[in-house]
């Protein structure tokens, strides 16, 4: 059992059918595993989908979720209630064994990225996953690349992150995960 943490949205403002039922396939897949669910707290969006679907199969969940927010927590026994948002992220890290990202909004985007500059800085070695859901991330893909080659991240950094088109490839990729060397940013 490892304790993975999915970053995805909540927002509830038409998101197409497609993309609840990736996250629905997630939160099954993770609960029938007997894994362990560490995301946001917030029982709206695709958030919803996935700890509504995963609470059917397994009851090993933990919400972190920021004070401001304290009121839409789901199990206030599973909850950690935290003061802000950045003590939120540093939790969900230190508190998880792996990563998936499925579609999201602005906070997705910055929970991938502060993960994917923590294993770049080697704060950690664990798997990380995207699921590029309908090629959703592929312009974030392309900025990572353009990144790369330009020189901006060393070449070896495009293993940091398993770009991945399903849950189930997500999940083989964590269960099967071997930690990586990377170039030192700082000192090669």
């Amino acid at each position: 059992m490892a304790k993975i943490c999915v970053f995805c949205s909540s927002s509830e403002n038409g998101i197409s059918e497609s993309y609840r039922k990736v996250a629905r396939e997630t939160g099954k897949l993770l609960g029938e595993d007997n894994h362990h669910l560490i995301y946001g707290g917030s029982h709206r969006g695709l958030m919803g989908e996935v700890s509504k679907t995963f609470a059917k199969y397994n009851n090993e969940i933990t919400e972190i979720i920021p004070k401001m927010w304290e009121n839409v927590i789901v199990e206030k026994e599973n909850a950690i209630i935290t003061e802000n948002l950045g003590e939120r992220l540093q939790k969900m890290q230190d508190y998880s064994d792996a990563f998936i990202t499925l579609p999201g909004g602005f906070g997705s985007l910055q929970e991938t990225l502060d993960v994917l500059v923590a294993k770049q800085l080697n704060l950690h070695q664990k798997p990380f996953a995207l699921v590029n859901t309908n090629e959703f991330y592929n312009s974030l893909l392309a900025q990572i690349k353009k990144t790369i080659y330009e020189g901006f991240a060393p070449k070896d950094n495009h293993l940091l992150l398993e770009v991945v088109d399903t849950p189930k490839q997500a999940l083989e990729y964590i269960e099967n995960y071997t930690p990586i060397k990377i170039s030192d940013k700082i000192h090669d």
